[in-house]
């Protein structure tokens, strides 16, 4: 397959994997969900390593996989109990995270922050507080920024043993407070009630990011970042369509400014991604 079939690829899983988390994890413990999502993929990507020949432990992704289970923790709790095409949109905040760490300011980077806050306001309720799900979704952006920057300092090579090993670490570490709140019950009754969810949540979970791992290979960094960044707004119209979510119009309208104000972001030459 060529480039365009993956960048496809790495939209509709994305995607498909927020829809498929909130279908799974509705009324249910979000650690839970969490656990069966990503122990999910973490077998599928063992599979794959098997299958390729490359099935080795990569120890530095242990300690970087304490940081990301807050952050797939929060996510997950995001996506299960806020409306998919509200909190959505907010998951491209690690990019305008990520500048603010060490910013530099230009036209553009501030016609980017005008536009994704404009988009923020356009999916947040008017006269009410910040919705909960939207708050978990902006501290797992912070948690996954925390993240990559370990995996930075290591200078370790993203490839498929690492991402098996990151996403058994994330499991691991998620076994305490699953222990802790003796979620193990739900965690079985969530895959045996739900099994469709169960798998189609973890084949979305493994395949996205595979295609990462394809993409890295073709295009830079920024250009993958750019690409995941759509999977904002095709969430937010599956959302609304799929889960009979708000009013189609306010939040497409919304995810497409904040996706926008995004991509100018990514491809500013003081603010893009280094």
């Amino acid at each position: 397959m060529g480039l365009w079939e993956f960048v496809v690829l790495r939209v509709a899983f994305l995607s498909g994997e927020r829809i498929a988390f909130h279908g799974l994890g509705r009324e249910r413990h979000p650690l839970a969900t969490t656990m069966v999502a990503y122990g999910g993929a973490a077998g599928m990507l063992w599979v794959f390593c098997l299958v390729s020949g490359h099935a080795d432990w990569v120890s530095q992704a242990f300690w970087p996989g304490a940081v990301y289970a807050v952050s797939f923790s929060l996510y997950t709790a995001a996506l299960t109990r806020g409306p998919v095409s509200q909190v959505s949109g907010f998951a491209n905040a690690t990019v305008v995270m990520l500048f603010l760490v060490a910013p530099s300011w230009n036209f553009d980077v501030v016609v980017a922050l005008i536009l994704f806050v404009a988009g923020s306001v356009l999916l947040l309720p008017r006269d009410q507080p910040m919705p909960m799900a939207v708050l978990w979704m902006l501290l797992s952006d912070v948690a996954l920024v925390v993240g990559r920057s370990l995996d930075a300092r290591q200078s370790l090579d993203v490839s498929l043993p690492y991402a098996a090993s990151l996403f058994t670490s994330v499991t691991a570490w998620l076994i305490i407070p699953v222990t802790l709140y003796g979620l193990w019950r739900s965690c079985v009754q969530l895959v045996l009630g739900r099994p469709a969810w169960s798998t189609v949540s973890a084949l979305c979970n493994g395949f996205s990011y595979l295609t990462v791992l394809t993409l890295l290979k073709m295009v830079s960094l920024t250009v993958v970042e750019a690409i995941s960044a759509w999977a904002g707004v095709a969430a937010t119209i599956l959302g609304v369509f799929a889960f009979r979510e708000g009013k189609a119009i306010g939040v497409v309208a919304g995810a497409a400014l904040m996706t926008v104000g995004t991509l100018i972001l990514l491809f500013s030459p003081h603010g893009g991604m280094r």
